[in-house]
């Protein structure tokens, strides 16, 4: 199996087994390795330079976050997008799980709640252009990611902040419409949509955080049918 070249990364401090993972994982995403490509673990250790175990980690990883499938005798392959209409429910079902967990955890006003969800926004906010490539805009996914689990964790509730965060949403989510919509400077409106939930946590008013989640992530699913639907 042949894959196409993506440019060097700059140099940082990781682990052979991480580097794999995020070296596949960007390709997945990219759609270099499209979807239903079989992904041959011998052929992948050559490519990337690796052994056969830091493959074989990462596609176990990638397996969990449904990036990748695993069938017997026939090995690993690139899972198939999600189906919008499976996105559209997450939406509805985070609307009320998100809801809840900041009706109960805005109140606190936790110190450590209020810093993840104000260092995540103001990371969102410094960005200046998303991209289309994974490489590019996965700085802002990560802190939407880190926002939202900040607003899950805030309830203070070990079994939903671990659920939740194995659901992968953002992630899920990248593949299906963040790869065609994303092009120039983040939202201002989705920016206003996380600065407003902050706002609500900071005032320590659960009511008012519940309807800023509720707002944002009804604006989510009409930006979803637009990106689909082209």
């Amino acid at each position: 199996m042949s894959m196409a070249r993506t440019p060097p990364r700059a140099l940082v401090r990781t682990t052979v087994s991480e580097q794999t993972y995020e070296d596949i994982k960007e390709r997945i995403i990219d759609q270099t390795l499209p979807p239903g490509a079989r992904l041959n673990i011998d052929a992948l250790a050559r490519e990337l330079s690796v052994s056969s175990t830091p493959i074989r980690e990462a596609l176990a990883r990638l397996e969990r976050e449904q990036l990748v499938s695993l069938e017997l005798y026939a090995g690993y392959s690139v899972a198939p997008p999600p189906q919008p209409e499976y996105l559209e429910g997450l939406l509805e079902f985070r609307i009320l799980w998100e809801g809840h967990c900041a009706l109960i955890g805005a109140p606190k006003k936790r110190p450590e709640t209020l810093r993840a969800l104000e260092q995540s926004y103001k990371k969102m906010r410094a960005i200046k252009r998303l991209g289309t490539k994974y490489r590019e805009y996965r700085k802002f996914t990560d802190e939407d990611a880190r926002f939202h689990q900040a607003i899950i964790d805030s309830a203070e509730n070990p079994a939903m902040s671990k659920i939740y965060a194995g659901l992968h949403i953002i992630l899920l989510q990248s593949r299906l419409y963040l790869t065609r919509s994303a092009t120039g400077a983040p939202s201002e409106l989705v920016l206003g949509e996380h600065e407003r939930i902050l706002e609500a946590f900071v005032a320590g008013d659960g009511e008012a955080a519940q309807a800023a989640i509720a707002s944002h992530l009804e604006g989510g699913r009409s930006r979803l049918k637009r990106a689909v639907t082209g």
